[in-house]
């Protein structure tokens, strides 16, 4: 999961006040010994080595994702850890192969939907400073890994220029006053009469130009800030967009209505009490990549957390500040998409992570009960395993048992993830032996 630094919401600060959510599971099921071995077997006889985690390396060895994403509109492509380097190169290359062999177009990225804004008329014409709009991304994101992704989307654009890979940002959280200004003139392009009480609207809203976004965001989420005007002035806004009569399919009307939504979606993000605003958060960018796969009726890859993609119902994380359960995008995604949804998910055994203050710790190998751990034997240095496949029973009880994984990644043995069953959570694992920190930009 993101920990942004526009978003005001601190894993601590989310894992404490989740406390009454429900606590996490700390025993998965635990297989006999023949059985485990059966699964330890199939896992070592259908899994592919790949080989390389070099992204513009040929891509021959993925072939075996073609074959599980065959027919998929939307696939979610989930990280363990964010910052991981090898984790990183390895998603650029299934993004390659997605784009280049399957036709896929929109890249959806665990950002803010504004900034995505500005990225997506950086990549499809190469107006902007990426350098200056990576600096506007969550901490989890400025890695040179990430440029290097963004870049390569740029360079297959300016080579497509008739069919280009969009770029989109899931989230809500940092709404950008930019969004407000473009949404004005729309309405006042498009809807004179309306426009001077969408301008007061929009003035009443607009955040303060003296902060960033994300001082604004904690000044509003304070206690003693009055929410009600906030909440009762974005709902209109929101009424008055949605209401203006344009022709069907019109597609500037459609990205109207999804600004007003966002400037929504801000103000009742940050008015929730802190047990709701994961869950709410989830929501909101299921809403956005649906809107966008209606809106744009291309192939689309979800880039994020493996906790967002998931499909099961709740995933919960334990962590020793408490437990924090939450309801996930790939979870309504699912719901809405069925077997158009799939999840490719990297995993890992052990390595290096580089926290956000900078310090260098380990990451342990895998306890016996997380899932991660079933793949030890395996001497490739990264692998993929369709989990699609025809499998005996013992490894589909495997994929039917409770689910449980490595947590938070800086708090190693820790912290554990659970909810659902691994078949909710993945389709595709792509399993890397040892991971390095990404090299962080700037």
């Amino acid at each position: 999961m993101t920990a942004s630094r526009t978003m005001i919401i601190s894993r601590r600060g989310m894992l404490a006040s989740a406390a009454g959510i429900a606590a996490a599971a700390t025993a998965g099921t635990t297989l006999a010994r023949a059985d485990e071995r059966t699964v330890e077997q199939w896992i070592a006889t259908k899994s592919d080595a790949l080989k390389t985690v070099r992204p513009t390396a040929p891509l021959d060895d993925l072939r075996v994702l073609q074959r599980s994403l065959a027919g998929a509109t939307l696939v979610g492509l989930g990280e363990p850890g964010h910052n991981l380097a090898e984790v990183t190169t390895l998603k650029h290359r299934v993004l390659r192969l997605l784009v280049e062999r399957l036709g896929f177009r929109t890249l959806i990225w665990e950002e803010d939907w504004s900034i995505g804004l500005l990225v997506d008329e950086y990549v499809r014409t190469g107006v902007g400073d990426l350098a200056a709009l990576i600096a506007e991304f969550s901490p989890a994101w400025r890695n040179q890994e990430v440029i290097d992704t963004i870049t390569w989307v740029r360079h297959y654009n300016a080579r497509h220029r008739h069919d280009q890979v969009h770029f989109v940002g899931a989230e809500h959280y940092a709404t950008r006053a930019f969004v407000y200004e473009r949404l004005s003139r729309y309405v006042a392009e498009v809807a004179p009469d309306q426009h001077p009480e969408v301008e007061t609207l929009i003035t009443a809203l607009l955040p303060n130009p003296t902060m960033t976004i994300g001082d604004y965001a904690k000044w509003y989420f304070r206690p003693e800030t009055n929410k009600e005007p906030y909440l009762r002035n974005s709902a209109r806004l929101r009424a008055i967009v949605d209401g203006i009569r344009r022709p069907p399919g019109d597609r500037r009307h459609s990205v109207a209505r999804q600004m007003a939504r966002q400037i929504e979606a801000f103000y009742l993000h940050y008015s929730k009490p802190w047990p709701e605003i994961p869950s709410y958060r989830d929501l909101g960018s299921a809403r956005t990549i649906r809107w966008w796969q209606e809106h744009s009726r291309s192939r689309s890859v979800y880039w994020a957390a493996t906790a967002h993609t998931s499909r099961a119902a709740e995933v919960r994380y334990s962590a020793p500040e408490g437990p924090m359960a939450f309801t996930p995008a790939g979870s309504h995604l699912a719901e809405w998409f069925g077997d158009r949804y799939r999840v490719v998910a990297l995993a890992f055994d052990h390595g290096t992570y580089r926290t956000e203050q900078g310090a260098l710790i380990e990451l342990p190998r895998p306890l016996p009960q997380w899932y991660e751990s079933t793949f030890a034997g395996l001497d490739h240095d990264q692998s993929a395993l369709d989990l699609r496949q025809r499998a005996p029973g013992a490894v589909r009880d495997w994929l039917a048992a409770p689910f449980q994984a490595r947590g938070f990644p800086d708090l190693g043995a820790d912290s554990t993830a659970t909810g659902g069953t691994l078949a909710d959570w993945f389709d595709v694992i792509i399993r890397r032996r040892e991971v390095t920190p990404a090299d962080p930009y700037p």
